[in-house]
């Protein structure tokens, strides 16, 4: 029974530490988080930008027809 309890319990330790450190695990999971987080901001940003160039661009057609 002693020998169950313990390959219990090593497989339990390797569990966790697959969860919380292994490849795929929430770790990663939360760096990725993280680097989504930063890139929609810098994708936001460069759609206001793109808008902001498009307006410019239709302006100076206009002006140009008239």
């Amino acid at each position: 029974m002693r020998i169950l309890k313990v390959l219990l319990f090593l497989l339990f330790i390797w569990l966790q530490y697959s969860l919380w450190l292994g490849k795929n695990g929430v770790l990663d999971y939360i760096k990725i988080y993280k680097k989504i987080v930063v890139q929609k901001k810098i994708n936001q940003e460069l759609e206001i930008e793109n808008n902001k160039l498009l307006l410019e661009i239709q302006n100076f057609n206009n002006k140009v027809k008239d």
